[in-house]
């Protein structure tokens, strides 16, 4: 009986810890479009849009019981996903946000576009489609 109610309880945490993950995607995912279109900071919103895609894959991930590792490429963790067996059009797609991830994180003088921004918001909404959220 202690060992049923022990893995209720595991699962309880389970299913929370997957939420949690979904609403940050979620979240991460309304600040991109609100961004986008509040204000001219597109770099901003193009990093929320990596960062919803990213935290959608990684939600699918663990709710198909899987660890993965805490790296923000999305190539990887996409092709972990779907273990090879992607549409090409949606990998080119994560591929095309995944490149600007650098700009967005280091300054070069290289600046995102509103078309850049755009684009990422709706391939980042195009994976939450895909994988159901």
């Amino acid at each position: 009986m202690v060992k049923y109610y022990m893995n209720e309880e595991i699962n309880a945490e389970k299913v929370k810890v997957i939420q949690e993950w979904a609403d940050r995607a979620k979240d991460d995912l309304e600040s991109a479009e609100i961004i986008l279109k509040e204000s001219d900071n597109y770099e901003i919103s193009t990093y929320h849009s990596h960062q919803a895609i990213e935290k959608i894959i990684k939600t699918a991930l663990l709710k198909k019981g899987e660890k993965f590792k805490f790296i923000h490429d999305l190539n990887i963790l996409f092709q972990q996903l779907m273990g090879g067996k992607a549409d090409l059009s949606i990998v080119e797609k994560i591929s095309y946000v995944n490149s600007l991830y650098p700009m967005l994180r280091y300054p070069a003088g290289d600046k995102i576009t509103k078309e850049q921004a755009k684009k990422s918001l709706a391939i980042a909404n195009q994976v939450f489609e895909l994988i159901n959220f």
